[in-house]
């Protein structure tokens, strides 16, 4: 059940595993994903890292108690792509959300499925009533990801940061448990049992 529960037509969630480092070192110094690599706080989500710095960020990711952050691996080959994460550290019914695709992967449907995959977790088997992301304004493509799954604009706050000299808003952008058992999942049905 646990695997199939995290496991979609292209990718499926799994722990990180310790060969894993050299990939996911690769993919969070790409530049494109420079301000937006979902990482622990303790880390720059702007400077490089390097592979000690990785190996600590996926030992944090391994001991989450509040939360689970997996990685995104392709079915064929098991290459890992991405990470996934749910946060439910301030409350258990609204947990945050955060997918990371490698650039080189991206646009191939594993950020969405990964997504898909996180919301149908934390809609069935736990008591989030609401799912949010925050995601910068300038991240474009992370808003139309979420905007795509449902999740809508919930706020934000101003001027919350700096990106390249210029003031950058973070919106808030949520999806409640009842628009997502609305909406249509693959084959036309909704998610409500």
């Amino acid at each position: 059940m646990a695997d199939a529960l995290f496991e979609g037509r292209l990718i499926r969630l799994r722990a990180f595993e310790p060969g894993d480092a050299a990939v996911v070192e690769s993919y969070l110094n790409h530049p494109a994903l420079q301000g937006r690599r979902y990482i622990p706080w303790s880390f720059s989500d702007t400077l490089p890292l390097s592979g000690s710095q990785v190996a600590d960020i996926i030992q944090k990711w391994g001991a989450t108690e509040k939360g689970l952050a997996l990685a995104v691996a392709q079915k064929a080959g098991g290459q890992v792509v991405g990470h996934a994460e749910c946060d439910w550290d301030w409350d258990p019914h609204n947990p945050t959300v955060s997918v990371v695709i490698d650039p080189a992967r991206q646009r191939q449907g594993h950020g969405g499925e990964a997504l898909a995959l996180l919301l149908r977790y934390l809609f069935g088997f736990t008591p989030a009533h609401s799912v949010s992301c925050w995601i910068a304004d300038w991240n474009r493509e992370g808003r139309r990801l979420a905007a795509q799954h449902g999740f809508h604009d919930a706020g934000r706050l101003r001027r919350a940061g700096l990106w390249h000299g210029a003031p950058f808003d973070l919106v808030v952008m949520d999806l409640l448990r009842r628009e997502w058992q609305a909406a249509p999942c693959e084959g036309g049905a909704s998610h409500a049992p």
